[in-house]
């Protein structure tokens, strides 16, 4: 371990993802730094036996859940509960439930998780954290209320009823939308390249939260689009030289069960690397501000 000098830093852990190598740092010092921490006792389940699909794809050894108390077993088998309470790490009480999220979009940068506050350092200059509060938390999931949605300049009217929500998680790799919401959003959002790759700030979908909205760029979501061929295998549409290949928003539909929103999206990798994202497990809250990345995420193209 070692400890931060990095001016206004706030009070935290932090594990840094570089390639299959995890490390840790102290994000700042503490009045009781003679006290060990890093280390806590805290319960989790194992399994005997598990299905080849989709496991057998999977590079990494479990699962760090990072959900409300509600969602785990008991309290000792929640991370952020366990911690806290352990002393794992260093934090001012009122922020010692909370953990920031950092997602790299290239090689030049690590990706992040801070325990015990968050660092200023991944927030772009000038950018304040807009917290939303998170509702329904019996469920154990980080749910914020969405109050509108905006594809390409239009606001739809998915959400007039009050019911939409938003999970933010940090194991989906896309944005999931309804079924019925997907279909639309990517009519709106399919759009001609306009340049070299999906890349550009149009169109954008916007979802507004109660006091802060996701903005999602083509950069950010758009991918080339696919077609089938004989075999209805997918291929990439060929890269023309007139700049007329289609790109289309990369979006999972997924309709979730009671006790959750029909109208209920996920907002997984694209948010979570696009905006610094930090939970509060205190209030609960989850606060987002533009991430400051060392160069602009890439636009996806054919190769």
């Amino acid at each position: 371990y070692r400890v931060s000098d990095t001016p206004g830093a706030s009070l935290g852990t932090s594990m840094l993802q570089a390639g299959k190598k995890t490390t840790s740092d102290f994000v700042n010092l503490s009045e009781d730094r003679d006290k060990k921490h890093g280390c806590l006792y805290m319960r989790f389940n194992t399994a005997t036996d598990m299905t080849d699909d989709p496991f057998e794809n999977f590079g990494f050894d479990g699962i760090l859940g990072l959900g409300l108390r509600s969602l785990s077993q008991a309290p000792p088998f929640n991370l952020v509960e366990s911690g806290a309470k352990e002393g794992a790490w260093y934090g001012d009480d009122h922020r010692l439930k909370m953990f920031g999220v950092f997602l790299a979009v290239s090689d030049f940068e690590h990706s992040e998780i801070t325990f015990g506050g968050y660092k200023p350092e991944h927030i772009t200059a000038g950018e304040q954290i807009s917290w939303n509060k998170v509702y329904d938390g019996h469920l154990g999931h980080w749910q914020l209320a969405v109050k509108s949605i905006t594809a390409d300049g239009v606001r739809l009217p998915f959400c007039d009823d009050g019911t939409c929500r938003a999970v933010v998680d940090t194991g989906t790799s896309l944005l999931a939308v309804p079924s019925s919401l997907g279909r639309d959003l990517i009519s709106r959002l399919r759009h001609k390249e306009k340049a070299p790759g999906c890349g550009g700030d149009l169109p954008t979908l916007e979802i507004e939260l109660e006091n802060f909205t996701v903005v999602l760029g083509p950069t950010d979501i758009a991918r080339p689009e696919s077609v089938p061929n004989l075999q209805d295998e997918p291929v990439a549409v060929p890269k023309q030289t007139n700049s007329t290949s289609t790109c289309m928003p990369m979006l999972m539909f997924l309709n979730l069960p009671d006790p959750f929103s029909p109208k209920t999206l996920i907002l997984g990798e694209p948010v979570l690397q696009k905006y610094y994202t930090i939970f509060d497990a205190l209030a609960p809250r989850i606060g987002f501000a533009t991430a400051r990345h060392v160069q602009p995420k890439r636009s996806a193209s054919v190769s």
